[in-house]
C-alpha cells in the first residue's frame, strides 16, 4: 500500500511541475505566433518574404523560424491594421499560380483566393470592415473590375501570398511578381473619405 501511495505522490508532483512549466511558457509562445514573427521581419504594411531562416551559430538562438517553407513556392506576407481605413493589396505583375489567404491576428483563416478564381488572374484585394467597404462602395472612386473586396470583423490581420515556382527557369518571373506586390492603406478616394488637407 505504501508503494502505491508513493507512486501516486510522485505522479502528482510530476504533473504539477509540468503544469507550472506550461503556464510559464505561455507568454513566450504568444510572442512567437505568426503575427509576432512577421512583426520582427517588417513593419505594418511592409511586404516581407517568408524564407527558411535556419538558426546559425552566429544567429540568435532564440529567434524561431517558420515551421516549414516549401521550396516550390515563394511566400510573402503583409501585416495590416484597419484602424484608419481599408487596405489595398495589389501586384503589378502576373504569374502562373498564386494563392492569397487573409488571417486574423490570432491566426484564424478568414478568406482565401487564388489566381484561378480572381478576375484576369490579378492579385487585387481591398480589405476592410463592413462599414469601411460600404463607404468605399457608396462614396469611393470606381475600383478596377478585378478588385475583390474582403470584409473582416477584426481590425488587425495579415495576408500570406504563396506563388508557385513551376521550374527553376520560372523563378525570376515569379520573383518579379512577388517584388511587385504592394500592401498599403487605401487612398482617400478608394476608401470614400473626404480628401485630407
Amino acid at each position: 500500500m505504501g508503494k502505491l501511495f508513493l507512486a501516486l505522490l510522485i505522479g502528482l508532483v510530476g504533473a504539477a511541475i509540468v503544469h507550472i512549466a506550461i503556464v510559464f511558457s505561455i507568454p513566450l509562445q504568444a510572442e512567437n505566433d505568426a503575427w509576432g514573427r512577421l512583426s520582427r521581419l517588417g513593419a505594418l504594411f511592409a511586404v516581407v518574404r517568408i524564407e527558411d531562416r535556419p538558426n546559425t551559430a552566429g544567429g540568435d538562438a532564440q529567434e524561431p523560424g517558420f515551421a516549414f517553407v516549401d521550396p516550390a513556392f515563394i511566400d510573402s506576407a503583409c501585416r495590416f491594421s484597419l484602424e484608419d481605413g481599408p487596405v489595398r493589396l495589389t501586384a503589378d505583375e502576373r504569374t502562373g499560380f498564386w494563392t492569397a489567404s487573409v488571417y486574423a491576428r490570432n491566426g484564424d483563416n478568414l478568406y482565401s483566393i487564388s489566381e484561378r478564381v480572381a478576375l484576369e488572374g490579378a492579385l487585387d484585394l481591398l480589405i476592410g470592415t463592413r462599414e469601411q467597404l460600404d463607404l468605399a462602395r457608396v462614396e469611393g472612386t470606381e475600383l478596377p473590375d478585378q478588385t475583390v473586396t474582403v470584409e473582416l470583423a477584426t481590425d488587425e490581420g495579415y495576408v500570406m501570398v504563396r506563388s508557385l515556382v513551376d521550374s527553376r527557369s520560372e523563378r525570376p518571373f515569379v520573383d518579379r511578381f512577388v517584388r511587385s506586390i504592394t500592401c498599403r492603406p487605401a487612398t482617400d478616394e478608394e476608401a470614400g473619405r473626404p480628401a485630407s488637407g
